[in-house]
């Protein structure tokens, strides 16, 4: 980043002279989606007590630090946090959050070839799969009479 200061994020000297393979580059924080970042900034200020602009430095490293470990756990964590908050608004018996993600964990992205293992979707039946379904229903009436 070109600024030091990204949404109440200042870089670490430490880190940054520890990176010094990387150019000096951060490369925990470069490779955070930013706008997951800044969402998660929001929220772990927000449960702080105070907002970006009120908090002072030491309030932003903390959440910082956070926010940092949460994303390295789950790259949309705040995202699915948001999502587990509008959907459990109103439920009596709400699942834990970890168990919210293990659950949307099966619905991510895979490989051709892999397959969901619980996947509501049933197989199309092409119009000539339905064709040859109904002569073999045919064939049977016919053989057993």
């Amino acid at each position: 980043m070109a600024n030091d200061n990204f949404y109440g994020y200042k870089r670490n000297p430490k880190k940054t002279a520890k990176a010094s393979k990387y150019n000096g580059v951060d490369m925990e924080f470069e490779s955070v989606n930013p706008y997951e970042f800044k969402k998660g900034m929001y929220c772990e200020l927000d449960k702080m007590g105070t907002s970006l602009r009120e908090s002072d430095e030491s309030q932003r490293e903390k959440a910082t630090e956070t926010v940092l470990k949460n994303i390295k756990e789950v790259s949309a964590y705040y995202s699915y946090m948001e999502h587990y908050e509008t959907t459990t608004r109103n439920m009596d018996r709400k699942p834990s959050f970890k168990a919210f993600l293990k659950e949307l964990g099966e619905h991510s992205m895979k490989e051709v070839g892999e397959t969901f293992t619980e996947d509501k979707m049933k197989e199309i039946k092409l119009k000539e799969n339905i064709r040859a379904e109904v002569r073999n229903k045919i064939n049977e009436l016919f053989k057993t009479k």
